[in-house]
């Protein structure tokens, strides 16, 4: 459905390498696309010619019971985030 070819794609496993990446497409002067957990219909997850920020690696959720709040990484599904908050009676619309 979506057909566009980025120039580089970043796997990045961490702030760091995010930080590094933004750096390097300024530099380059070089369009910018996000893909977090790669479910992203509209396809603004990916760009031509650009450079492709992939957050997919950065999966984590934390969950505080006592609160009930949820820390998810930018690189996590919704699965993975009822995967984690269902055993605490837990869910996020």
């Amino acid at each position: 459905m979506i057909e566009k070819r980025p120039q580089l794609i970043a796997r990045c496993a961490d702030v760091a390498d995010v930080i590094t990446a933004v750096k390097y497409a300024r530099d380059n002067d070089l369009l910018i696309a996000v893909r977090g957990g790669g479910h992203n219909g509209a396809g603004l997850g990916i760009c031509d010619n650009g450079l492709v920020i992939d957050l997919s690696m950065m999966k984590g959720v934390r969950v505080d019971a006592k609160t009930r709040t949820v820390r998810v990484g930018p690189g996590c599904t919704s699965g993975d985030v009822d995967h984690a908050t269902h055993p605490f009676g837990l869910a996020v619309p």
